[in-house]
Parts: structure tokens; sequence; C-alpha cells
């Protein structure tokens, strides 16, 4: 038993008990010998009314020994101290859950999973005051009216829809309410129904719901991390980059998918080689091909079902086993992965995160991270991000959308010859202004109506051939694109002039008919067009049409 579990004050009462029970069956016994047939059961009795101020022997006054007189005074005071900590207990929660209904400005994260405190912890890391609740029954109790975003992490794993539900009742009781968060997340643990669920809610244009699976954010969030890292190496990026992941559980497959698509701002002329090593490692790559085309065509993906078959020593090693055991075995038995430079064997430690302290500097770690070769990361030091102003822990998939066009923008055009920051979009999502970030989320925002307007919809991807717009279709879906483009500049406060200035908010396209803009701009509004299947392929999405013939856009 340690200090935590029994306090000095809960000790000093037993002590005032103990000292006042002493004293008074001393005094008691002193001052009652007098009084005929006293047994020790009387002693006893009137010990214990000392306590309510009602012991006989004491309540008369007159000469009393100073055991009694000390009793008398101390044992109700032990009892009003102890009835003001009671009353302090009862409260004190009270005084907090009046507080948690009526708090302004936190995030709130519902479940006792190992999910939740992961979201908790990210949140916490960037400043972010946060309210928990076990499930969705104690949302009035952790102030749902002024709270900012809501996280449901509670268990799917038997129920896959319990997060979705939650959500759900959520967004029902801010709209009776009017007023609550206004971004709702659910965790779902099924990567494949979270992206169902992603694409049926993008046909919906609701922004502010969000269905997430931490192991694909985290794991996009590595990808960042290391191809940032590759291409900004000293001396620049060598010709072939060589990273093999060891795994194939859902974040091995997630970092395949992110490296593949930061990939695609590395340039022509640099190719990158990913080995999948694992036992099923050709039946996953294959689907990784089909589902993801970043994968299929911006990488070379091969399968290697032995770790080390692949040849050569790789640049980094990923060790991500859906088991942490298994990922800590293989770190640190497989000396084949041991060849490389600095922070070169990379290892994923979730359930053993305690671990990663360990392998820390000199100073401190009680484990060799083999001379600096072995990085140890969290799905929990992913996800936390310090910059991040509002209360999320991490881009919903609006903006991760958002930031795919304006990805694939920057593709195209360093393709077609023109430099990082020529022109003010020519930089990356991090340092894009306010206004063309907000002109990419509109994009997101208007698909559905673009969709309807094609007869179409949007679904998971399942390698079926892409739906390709061309002729007078073509035309008219780039003509919309004009005018969405037009009606978001003019929200944001744009208006017409004949030089464009971007401080001044003045652009020359503004109020000009499609019909009327030159080839080249026209042009520029056909890519959005047929590149829309393409940017929602890297998400694992496609355009389906209700029609099996295209549908005549009026």
């Amino acid at each position: 038993m340690n200090r935590a579990s029994l306090p000095w004050s809960r000790i000093g009462f037993a002590v005032l008990v103990v000292v006042s029970l002493s004293l008074g069956w001393w005094g008691l016994m002193l001052d009652t010998t007098h009084v005929p047939g006293r047994t020790w059961y009387d002693v006893v009795y009137h010990d214990l009314q000392l306590f309510v101020m009602g012991a006989d022997p004491a309540s008369g006054g007159g000469p009393l020994s100073w055991q009694l007189q000390v009793a008398r005074f101390l044992a109700p005071g032990t009892a009003v101290y102890a009835l003001f900590e009671a009353a302090r207990a009862l409260f004190t929660g009270e005084l907090r859950r009046f507080s948690q209904r009526r708090a302004r400005g936190h995030a709130i994260v519902v479940g006792e999973t190992d999910a939740a405190d992961t979201v908790t912890a990210a949140l916490e890391a960037a400043g972010h005051r946060v309210l928990r609740t076990p499930d969705a029954a104690g949302l009035s109790d952790v102030g749902l009216p002024g709270a900012t975003v809501l996280y449901a992490c509670g268990d799917d794993t038997t129920d896959a829809t319990a997060n979705v539900l939650t959500v759900a009742e959520a967004e029902a009781a801010v709209r009776r309410a009017g007023r609550g968060p206004e971004r709702l997340y659910a965790h779902v643990s099924d990567p494949d129904l979270g992206v169902a669920l992603q694409a049926r809610h993008l046909s919906c244009a609701e922004p502010g719901v969000d269905f997430f699976t931490l192991d694909v954010i985290a794991a996009q969030a590595l990808a960042v991390r290391e191809v940032r890292r590759i291409l900004d190496a000293p001396g620049g990026p060598a010709p072939v980059t060589h990273l093999v992941v060891v795994g194939s559980g859902e974040f091995a497959k997630a970092l395949v998918v992110g490296l593949a698509r930061e990939w695609e701002l590395a340039g022509e002329g640099l190719r990158l080689v990913v080995d999948l090593s694992a036992d099923d490692a050709d039946h996953v790559a294959g689907e990784l091909r089909a589902r993801w085309s970043p994968v299929a065509q911006r990488i070379e993906l091969r399968a290697v079902p032995v770790l080390g078959a692949g040849g050569g020593t790789p640049d980094t090693v990923y060790v991500c086993h859906a088991s942490d055991g298994v990922s800590l075995r293989v770190a640190l038995t497989a000396t084949r992965l041991w060849h490389g430079g600095p922070g070169s064997l990379v290892l994923l430690l979730d359930g053993l995160a305690g671990l990663t302290g360990a392998f820390g500097t000199e100073a401190s770690r009680v484990l060799d991270n083999l001379d600096g070769r072995l990085r140890t990361v969290t799905t929990r030091d992913l996800l936390a991000d310090v910059e991040r102003v509002e209360a999320r822990a991490h881009a919903d998939m609006y903006e991760r959308i958002a930031r795919s066009v304006h990805h694939v923008y920057l593709r195209n055009q360093l393709e077609r010859g023109v430099g990082w920051g020529e022109v003010p979009a020519m930089v990356r999502w991090e340092d894009l202004s306010d206004d063309l970030r907000a002109s990419n989320r509109g994009w997101v925002v208007g698909l559905p109506a673009r969709l309807s307007r094609m007869g179409a919809t949007i679904a998971p991807r399942d390698g079926a051939p892409d739906v390709v717009f061309d002729g007078a279709e073509l035309d008219r879906l780039a003509e919309a694109e004009h005018e969405l483009w037009e009606s978001v500049r003019v929200a944001a406060g744009w208006r017409s002039g004949p030089v464009r200035d971007d401080a001044a908010r003045i652009h020359p396209m503004i109020g000009v008919p499609w019909s009327e803009l030159s080839e080249s701009n026209r042009e520029k509004d056909r890519d959005v067009v047929r590149l829309l299947p393409e940017i929602l392929a890297e998400f694992g999405l496609e355009v389906v049409r209700y029609e099996t013939s295209p549908v005549v856009v009026g």
C-alpha cells in the first residue's frame, strides 16, 4: 500500500479516531467506577456516544478526568471532520460534472480503448482540453453542446458500427440543441468498412463528419515524414531508393500506400523500390496494386515472402507486424537488417510503447539501439501534431482529398516544366495560402453536385477500369468546374480585374464565361475532370455510374 492509495488525510483521520476512542475509554473507565452495575459494554457504548456528543457520563459536566475532557471534544470534532470530507467528496464530484456540462472549446473522446487513449494523448500533446466518457450515454455529462470536436473510439471489434452509431447519436443531439461539435469522427477498426463509409459520406457533402482508422492515419503520417527525409537529404536523393516493409497488417499496407502517394512529387528520374516482406506478400501486394493507383503506377512494389530475399542492402527497413512482440523479435534477431546507416531500421511499437524510451540516448537508454541504426515510433507519436491549432488529432477526409487535389496539380505542373514557387500555387500544401486551401476544399464539397450531373456516385475501388470522361460530356463538366472555382473565389472575397493580384484578391478569369476562356485555361478545367477518378483512386475510391451509358450533362 502506497501514499497514493492511502493519502495522509486518511491516515490522520484514522489516528484521530483511534486517539479519541482510546482517551474516551480511559477516561470513562476512570470516571464511572462509582456507577453501580457498570460493565465494559456500558463503557464501549458511552465511548462511541462521544462522537455524537451524547455520552451521559460526559454530558453532565463537573469534575472529569483530563482523558475524558480531551475525548469529549476530540471525538465530536473527528465526526464533524468526517462529515465535511464526505460532503466535499460528494459535492466535488457534482461540481466537476456541473462544470463539465458547461465546458466550452474542449474535445470529447468516447470510449475506453487503446484508440481512445491514443487520440486523447495526441490532443493533449497539442495543448487541448479533453473530456472522456465511456459511452454515448455520458455525452451530456461532458459538455457536448460546448465541445468543438468529438472522437468516438469505443470497442468496435464485436459491433463494427458501434462508433458510427455514437456519432449518429451525437449529431442528432447537436441538431436538437442547435449547437455542439462541428467535427464528429468515428474510429473504424476495419479499413475496408472505413473506406466504404467515407465513400457514402463524401456523396452527401456534409463536412464535419468523418470515419478514420488509426493505423492508416499514423502510417500516412510516417510516410510523409520518411519521403520528406529522403528527398531533402544532403546532396539530394539517390536515383533509386530501396525500402523494405516487414509485415502485412493494416499499418504495413497503409504505409506502402502512403509511400507511393508521397513519391508522386519526387520528380522524374527517381525510382522507389519497396519490398513487402510477409508470408502472404504476393496476395497483399496484388490487392494494393488493384485498389491504389499510386502503388501500381508510381513505385515498384515487390512481394518478398522470405525476409531479405529481395537482395541488396535497403536504405530503410520498417518493421510493423500486427503483433508488437513479433516486430520486436524480428528487429532484434534478423541481423541482416542491421547493415544500413543511422536510423535505417524503424520499429513500430504500440502495445510495447513503454520500450521506446529504453532505446534512448547514451545517458538514459538501457537497451542498445544498434549504434543509432534503430528508430522506434508509436501511433501516438505519429498522430500528435503540436502545431495544430484546432482541437483535432488528424486531418479529416475533406482536407485529405483537398490536399490530394493540390498534390495532383503540383505533379502535373512539374511534369509541364513549371518550377517550384513560379506561381503562388506551386508550393506544398503546408505553405499554401488560406484562399487556395479553401478553393481546394470547395472542390471536394462540390463533389456530390458534379457526380449527380454525371449520373454517378463514389464507391470503394475494386480494380475495375476507371470511368473516362471525354467529348461533349468532358466540356460540360469542365464548364461546371470553372463555375465552381469562380463561386468559391467570390465567396472568399475575390473580384474581377485585368491583372491578377493575390494580395488584393483580384483575378482576371472571374466573371468570364467558360466558352470565352483561352484554350489553355479551359484545358486546366478539363484536367480536373479527367483527374477526378485518379484523385479518388488515391484514397481507394472510384467513380461509379448508376447507368452503364454516359449521362448527357445539361
